[in-house]
């Protein structure tokens, strides 16, 4: 599937999430004309950025924007999911995943990994393991109890 395919059935997805095209059009800056040649895959129209940015918001997910995230090779994270001890475990592994992509990406930037690479690898990969035993530690504790967290 082309970018431009996927960008289409993105922007259709945020459309349909919040309720359609009128109020898609109330959510950003651009008519109901434009909103709608931005989901046909004959149309050429592509969605600009901050129109993009107002849709996903209002969708309440990063639909359109994840799409380019992941052409660039990258994946979206969501920094704050809530509140309590699960949330915020969900937060640090998110947080570690993130940073530990970063390190690897940098690493194998010039496709070999020496020593003293695969030894700050190794760190990076026993920070994100210590946040996963974390997250599974709080909600291991939140099922056993059947308490919510």
């Amino acid at each position: 599937m082309t970018l431009l395919s996927r960008l289409k059935t993105a922007t259709q997805m945020a459309v349909k999430a919040i309720g359609g095209v009128d109020p898609a059009a109330e959510a950003s800056r651009v008519s109901r004309a434009r909103i709608s040649e931005y989901q046909k895959r004959h149309s050429a129209s592509v969605i600009p950025v901050d129109v993009a940015v107002a849709l996903d918001e209002f969708a309440q997910e990063p639909l359109i924007l994840s799409v380019m995230a992941q052409h660039l090779g990258y994946v979206l994270v969501p920094i704050h999911v809530g509140e309590g001890h699960i949330p915020a475990s969900m937060e640090a592994v998110a947080r570690r995943s993130g940073e530990t992509m970063a390190t690897t990406m940098r690493i194998m930037a010039d496709g070999v990994i020496d020593d003293e690479e695969a030894v700050e690898l190794e760190a990076d990969l026993c920070k994100l393991q210590t946040a996963v035993s974390h997250g599974l530690r709080a909600v291991r504790a939140r099922i056993k109890s059947g308490a919510k967290s």
